[in-house]
């Protein structure tokens, strides 16, 4: 896609103003924290997408980028806040610019603004991921596999795979709950159709034979065969179907039926088991601790059948539909013996919940017979039994809390005296209603069965269509399910390969044979590494924190090259190596260097060891990297910059503020001469913490760089080039003194000029000591104002060749004839 030239940032983050060259090249931020190197990070991602990750997305609360992304000097001015990058577009071979304001950050200006050019721009603010923070790269490792997918999926653009997946959950879902309901009033309806007909068994001969029998006595013709569009009342017509509203036989059926049921609720109730029932579950609710355990195995329970997203819904916390799952099952399965305590008291309580059903359907059946008998009866109290049988079956059936179950068994079996009376109204009524002729009796047998078998073919259909389309959705998001872990698996295997390649190149010492495993499955995303071959383990559970993140940066970069293939030309990585070991710091660079040439990586790190590994691996080159030395409100991320630093240490002398002068003065040293150590190529004493003070460091720069101009004029007399010779000795000399009058070399034996004395000393006496070591650290320096590179040794297989500067004003051969 892009290399990045420049980038210019105004008044942006905690940057006032600031200009950075990265010349299409590998790039290093290095500073402590705090000192303004996630800003940069920042501008690069805000100027190119239009976003910052950092104020965006979860756990951000109230923070915004139009009122946080300026600096907080110009947060009322947010057109003051912009960022300005100049790219180079290796497809197109083209230099183009962006620029974005955030009161503006939706439109910027491009320029060119060609057709081309745009499009690369859209390509790169669609590949927002060319920017990872250690906290992203970490989510491709340590996280749970719902959560690792989609990271990753994200990260491939297939984001749009887990949408679908969850809409066509929620399809099935829904069309799943939809079936038991419409099966129920299936049931229903064919319990009234078999009462009609007077049989208990529904097939068609039964069917056929108590319609023919009753068609016969009409001289209807017989039917052979029942179909679907079959009219059981076909022939009859509504003039000559009855002279009642009520058909006896029909009502008569309907009491005998209630006169059943109500009998059998009441032998329910008088029964032992219900007492035996009651014993064990007034034990329940006596024990507080099973009352509890039993309480949340339902909650936890009821929260599976809610589960129908990604979203939790106890919280709507966004977790993982497939993780969710997990979770609760996992809960559940520590409540196996309450579960199994449950299961056997609702099985008990399922013939009293039946009885129930059955006595309400009984109820319903007869009721409207009192509105249609003359006189009519008032069946108000069936209404409320029915409203109190509902409530009682209702409390069964949900089983908790226990309270309301035992209130719900208490008075099982009773019949209120007031619907016992309306029930024996309705024996009187429908007995007084004259007996029907045989042909009025069929004829009124034909039509309400013909009502019930529509009834019936309804409720059949629904539940039919219920079943089908809940058939149709499961299966389709099995196959989809199959299709996409397929189809991942392809995917995923190539990310593998490319993981395992780039693992084993940081790690070749000690896992050169280290392998791993990407499981996609659906809406998960399984990861097990091998452990030097004890078996395949999640990364946390054996690898240490520097490998995890070895494993996250090559994971990455497995992803990014299967994503962008030759298009990877440009990442940035804010402090992602942070806790990479020691040992594999180099291979790390390596990598970077040599599988990924064509990748121009803006790395920031607050550790100078880091800087050193860069630079000494050739993955940034010199004046390739820039150090943050602090940051302040006022000005922003401030650089080691030995004419700023030279002059801030001056206007503290100004003030007499030596104690301030001094500090700055010796970490400045301390810095340029560690600096001066690595280009020079001096031996310093080791430290394992690689904490080396000013005494480590400065005296060995200085007896270096006397040694090298030594080596320099010796070089120069041997190829007969005396004046040259000449020259530099005189260079060796001038140094000399400049030492002496540091007396840099002396530190150890004259306290009177060691650093830790400095804050002691009077501003005239400091004056001397700080024009002195200004005066020794710039002969270290190229004097041409538009190099001023710190001199360096060129070595060819640890032969010193050169010592010289970036511009080659300086350049003394080494190498004797």
């Amino acid at each position: 896609m892009i290399t990045v030239k420049k980038i210019e940032v105004f008044e942006f983050r905690g940057v006032r103003h600031l200009e950075l060259d990265f010349n299409n090249k590998n790039f290093a931020i290095c500073g402590k924290n705090g000192t303004g190197k996630s800003g940069i990070v920042d501008a690069l991602e805000f100027g190119l997408t239009g976003n910052i990750s950092r104020l965006s997305g979860s756990g951000t609360g109230g923070i915004t980028i139009k009122e946080h992304a300026p600096h907080v000097d110009s947060r009322t001015n947010p057109a003051k806040a912009k960022v300005v990058i100049t790219v180079f577009i290796p497809s197109l071979n083209k230099k183009a610019t962006i620029e974005r304001v955030v009161s503006d950050m939706q439109n910027p200006t491009i320029t060119p603004a060609t057709a081309d050019v745009l499009a690369i721009f859209k390509e790169v603010a669609d590949h927002a991921e060319f920017t990872l923070s250690r906290r992203e790269l970490i989510k491709y490792v340590i996280s749970t596999p719902g959560d690792r997918s989609e990271e990753v999926q994200a990260l491939l653009k297939l984001g749009q795979i887990e949408q679908v997946r969850v809409l066509m959950q929620k399809v099935a879902n829904a069309h799943k709950r939809d079936v038991t309901p419409l099966k129920t009033g299936k049931d229903d309806a064919k319990k009234g159709l078999l009462s009609a007909l007077g049989i208990t068994d529904l097939s068609a001969e039964k069917v056929l034979a108590a319609v023919n029998a009753n068609r016969s006595l009409l001289n209807l013709p017989v039917l052979i065969e029942l179909t679907p569009t079959t009219n059981l009342s076909d022939g009859t017509t509504v003039a000559t179907a009855k002279a009642s509203n009520i058909s006896k036989p029909h009502a008569q059926i309907a009491l005998v039926v209630l006169d059943a049921a109500i009998k059998g609720y009441a032998i329910l109730g008088k029964g032992t088991a219900l007492t035996s029932l009651r014993g064990k579950l007034e034990k329940l609710q006596d024990n507080p601790d099973l009352a509890s355990s039993l309480t949340r195995e339902g909650f936890l329970r009821n929260a599976l059948t809610l589960v129908e997203d990604d979203d939790c819904p106890v919280c709507d916390t966004p977790v993982g539909l497939e993780q969710i799952k997990a979770t609760v099952q996992k809960k559940l399965n520590g409540y196996e013996a309450i579960s199994e305590t449950r299961k056997g008291l609702e099985a008990g309580l399922g013939p009293y919940s039946q009885q129930l059903r059955d006595l309400i359907t009984a109820v319903r059946g007869v009721k409207d017979n009192g509105h249609a008998l003359q006189p009519p009866i008032d069946v108000k109290a069936l209404d409320e039994f029915i409203i109190a049988l509902q409530t009682r079956l209702t409390r069964i059936t949900a089983f908790l809390p226990v309270a309301d179950l035992l209130e719900a068994l208490d008075g099982y079996g009773n019949c209120p005296a007031a619907a016992t009376d309306v029930v024996a109204s309705l024996h009187k009524g429908i007995s007084a209603i004259p007996e029907p002729t045989q042909q009025d009796a069929a004829r009124t047998f034909l039509i309400i069965a013909q009502e019930r078998l529509v009834a019936y073919r309804a409720a059949s259909l629904k539940h039919k269509q219920a079943e089908e389309q809940y058939k149709v959705s499961s299966g389709v998001l099995d196959t989809y399910g199959k299709v996409v872990t397929s189809t991942l698996e392809g995917l995923y295997k190539d990310v593998e390969s490319n993981f395992v390649e780039l693992y084993r190149f940081i790690n070749d010492d000690d896992e050169s044979e280290f392998t791993a495993q990407l499981t996609p499955s659906m809406g998960k995303l399984g990861f097990d590494v091998d452990f030097y071959g004890r078996g395949f383990f999640p990364p946390g559970a054996y690898h240490s924190e520097g490998h995890q993140d070895g494993m996250g940066l090559c994971l990455y970069l497995a992803l990014m090259k299967h994503i962008l293939k030759d298009n990877f030309t440009f990442a940035v990585l804010d402090d992602v190596l942070m806790s990479v070991d020691t040992g594999h710091r180099r291979e790390v660079c390596r990598l970077l260097k040599e599988k990924f040439p064509k990748t121009q990586f803006i790395i920031t790190t607050h550790d100078q060891v880091w800087l050193k590994h860069m630079a000494t691996a050739g993955l940034i080159q010199r004046k390739s990297s820039i150090l943050f030395r602090k940051w302040s409100v006022d000005s922003g991320p401030n650089q080691w910059n030995d004419t700023d630093v030279w002059n801030e240490i001056w206007n503290y002398l100004k003030m007499d503020d030596v104690r301030s002068a001094a500090a700055l003065m010796r970490h400045y040293l301390e810095y340029v001469s560690g600096e001066m150590c690595h280009s020079l190529h001096a031996r310093v004493e080791y430290r394992a913490d690689g904490l080396h003070t000013l005494n480590d460091l400065l005296p060995q720069a200085t007896a270096q760089y006397t040694r090298l101009l030594g080596d320099a004029s010796q070089a120069a007399r041997s190829w007969g080039k005396t004046s040259d010779a000449d020259v530099i000795a005189k260079m060796q000399t001038d140094f000399k003194q400049l030492v002496t009058t540091s007396n840099s070399d002396q530190w150890q034996i004259n306290p009177s000029v060691h650093y830790t004395e400095w804050p002691n000393l009077e501003g005239t006496d400091f004056i001397p000591v700080y024009a002195a070591f200004k005066e020794l650290t710039e002969a270290l320096y190229c004097k041409n104002v538009e190099c001023r590179s710190l001199l360096y040794v060129v070595s060819d297989k640890n032969v010193r060749q050169q010592l010289r500067c970036s511009c080659g004003t300086i350049n003394l051969n080494l190498v004797k004839k």
